[in-house]
């Protein structure tokens, strides 16, 4: 019997020690994807999706890892293409023409008479008219910029009236034929409230030419420019990016603040604001914290802008920010005359896209798992290692429950491993103590032997 209670004890051990998969095991992780590769290869990339950020426990990702079809992890990183350090910087200012009116009638009003026995030349201009015509177009002379040019910036007085519209650019080598690079790109001076709303730079793709031409399409701006610098600074790498477009929720009454539930936290290197109705300004703080309970950090200050023409509507450019993984985003109006009623703002939250590469070790099918409390980092260094190698990608399917929700508790959150050691090892003692107990009670009620 006692021989017996041993064995007991020690299976219940066993079991408290077994109860938890090994290293590296898919049931370790909350959460799974299959994987479907196209074609054998040495390698596989996946794009990560929206999934993963949502129930990874750790920012980094520690918790994800790929398994082949024996359960192993295969090498596995995570690559993400940063962008260039390149960044818009003035260039040289260039020479500036304004044509006025029709250029062809002021030709037209033009007499030139030459004396062909002397050197008389006398020239007559038409009557003066009683106001200049309004600028038209402007011609720059870019013979001395050598670097193709990526952008005009265009400069004008700072009490420069308000206004809306676009112009056309056109390049030349000779002044004669012309070829237009952007059909209507967008100038803004708008003011509101005290903000002020400026669209001055005209990217451009990389062209060089001798001469350009900025020529305003429908309504022409009730100022002049004061001068045209060029930028030639190579554009900014394009890098994939990944979006969530989120509705807010009014935190107060007065509609001056606005909360934002991401649903997960992903690496966040952009923000927008997407305003509810067309022709509004709006001068906004946006905050982001962690957690629902931790207090507000400023992240960023903008000026968010809808102007809509007659067809077509413009809207301001994203902000770029520090990497940040918050889950949670506020949004404050600083200038509460510029909002538009009881609508609700949306806030654009995007990312640079990220790729899991791994090695094809073992046989497929493979599976993305995510979402363990107990990870650790285990990435490594392949892109050393893929120079010259095919990589393909493949696609993540469903998501799948692997080891339950469970498995996102952090280590330490609640030791029931632990606890069951613990219980096991109560039920051996209390199990011995009974044994014991029962022992001497068949020793206290045995016959004693005859007397001597």
């Amino acid at each position: 019997m006692i021989r017996r209670s041993i064995w007991l004890c020690a299976l219940l051990l066993a079991r408290a020690y077994s109860a938890e998969p090994g290293a590296g095991s898919p049931q370790e992780f909350a959460y799974g994807m299959p994987i479907t590769t196209p074609a054998p290869a040495a390698a596989y990339r996946v794009a990560l999706p929206i999934e993963v950020y949502r129930e990874a426990v750790y920012e980094d990702l520690r918790d994800v890892r790929i398994f082949n079809s024996r359960g192993e992890v295969v090498p596995y990183e995570l690559q993400q293409v940063p962008p260039d350090a390149a960044t818009a910087s003035e260039g040289p200012s260039l020479p500036l023409f304004p044509l006025r009116g029709d250029s062809r009638a002021t030709l037209d009003g033009i007499h030139v008479t030459i004396q062909s026995q002397g050197t008389a030349v006398n020239v007559q201009a038409g009557a003066p008219q009683a106001q200049p015509p309004v600028i038209t177009s402007y011609v720059l002379d870019a013979r001395d910029v050598t670097p193709p040019l990526r952008a005009l910036q265009l400069h004008w007085q700072d009490d420069a009236p308000e206004f809306s519209g676009k112009l056309r650019i056109e390049s030349s080598d000779d002044l004669g034929s012309w070829q237009t690079l952007r059909a209507e790109a967008p100038v803004i001076n708008l003011r509101n409230a005290g903000a002020r709303l400026v669209k001055n730079r005209l990217e451009l793709p990389a062209t060089k030419a001798k001469f350009w031409r900025l020529s305003w399409v429908g309504r022409t701006a009730p100022f002049e420019f004061v001068a045209v610098t060029a930028d030639t600074t190579p554009a900014r790498q394009q890098v994939e990016h990944v979006s969530l477009l989120i509705s807010g929720a009014p935190v107060n009454e007065k509609h001056l603040e606005y909360s934002f539930d991401l649903g997960a936290r992903p690496p966040v290197t952009q923000v927008n604001i997407e305003l509810p109705e067309s022709n509004s300004v709006a001068k906004i703080e946006l905050l982001s914290r962690k957690e629902a309970t931790k207090p507000w950090r400023p992240i960023a200050h903008g000026e968010f802008y809808r102007v809509r023409s007659a067809d077509s509507e413009r809207r301001n450019e994203p902000i770029t920010i520090p990497t940040n993984s918050d889950r949670y985003w506020l949004a404050r109006l600083e200038q509460p005359s510029s909002t538009s009623g009881d609508q609700i703002p949306k806030l654009e939250a995007s990312w640079n896209a990220e790729d899991i590469v791994f090695l094809a070790r073992g046989n497929g099918p493979y599976l993305l798992a995510y979402g363990s409390g107990a990870a650790i980092a285990d990435n490594a260094q392949l892109a050393p290692l893929l120079s010259g190698v095919i990589v393909l990608r493949a696609e993540p399917g469903a998501p799948q429950t692997l080891g339950g929700p469970g498995r996102l508790r952090p280590p330490g959150a609640l030791p029931w491993k632990n606890a069951l050691l613990w219980a096991a090892l109560g039920a051996g003692v209390l199990l011995l103590a009974w044994m014991a107990y029962q022992l001497s009670r068949q020793l206290g009620t045995r016959p004693s032997g005859p007397p001597n």
